[in-house]
């Protein structure tokens, strides 16, 4: 199953790698700031599922925009992301990102 986890991807963890990119990118245009000249390791193996309870079936695409998710958390936790219920007060620039993030991975956006 790590395989097939690997094929897919998490649209939050993708923002922050292009955000740290983006900046490092700006930083050696401007001549501003130092860009880092040092390695970035980015370790997520904590965000796959602990047990291993998912089967090859539960990680297939079902022709969602959430397929690349599905096939790294299986389409059962999908389903739980979609079917909750969150209200958020205050949509400051912390919240609009978190907006965003909520959007991208389909919290609440089931029936």
């Amino acid at each position: 199953t790590f395989a097939s986890q690997s094929s897919g991807d998490l649209a939050p963890m993708n923002a922050v790698i292009g955000g740290i990119t983006a900046q490092e990118v700006m930083k050696a245009c401007s001549g501003k700031f130092h860009p880092l000249f040092q390695f970035l390791y980015f370790d997520s193996l904590e965000c796959l599922p602990e047990d291993s309870e998912l089967s090859a079936d539960d990680l297939q695409p079902i022709g969602s925009r959430y397929d690349a998710q599905i096939a790294v958390l299986g389409r059962g936790f999908q389903e739980k992301l979609a079917t909750q219920k969150y209200f958020m007060v205050g949509a400051g620039a912390i919240g609009c990102e978190l907006l965003k993030n909520f959007a991208m991975i389909g919290l609440a956006a089931g029936e």
